[in-house]
């Protein structure tokens, strides 16, 4: 198994931990539908630069923050905190275990986990 592999299948893991302890605590699957996908707004930064963009997506798409807000959660920081981080930590699992890590300055398509083509070309992104 390739450290790769490896990283993809934990991040497979995290992002299958992140449902069963949603769906436990009752949470909305609308909320966790319509939710998902807000780190990836951080790719608009590469408007700016890729130099930018980088920083703003490894900074959303940093494990740290989510466990650090589950953290907040579970010592006293309520229901809707541990419900951002629980969907948080789910994108960042998701995004993980299709292979897409996080960012070199270069380019959007150069990750810690190898380089990556898009489906579509977008120039801000190449």
């Amino acid at each position: 198994m390739t450290p790769i592999t490896q990283r993809r299948l934990e991040a497979a893991a995290i992002l299958a931990f992140c449902i069963f302890v949603y769906i436990s605590q009752g949470y909305s699957a609308v909320t966790f539908a319509y939710c998902f996908f807000l780190p990836d707004l951080s790719i608009l930064a590469y408007f700016k630069s890729p130099r930018i963009g980088a920083i703003a997506y490894n900074t959303a798409h940093c494990l740290l923050l989510p466990l650090a807000l589950g953290g907040y959660a579970l010592f006293g920081g309520g229901s809707l905190a541990l419900q951002c981080a629980l969907i948080w930590a789910a994108h960042i699992g998701f995004d993980r275990a299709l292979g897409w890590g996080l960012k070199y300055p270069d380019s959007f398509c150069s990750t810690d986990m190898g380089r990556k083509t898009l489906p579509l070309d977008v120039p801000i992104l190449r």
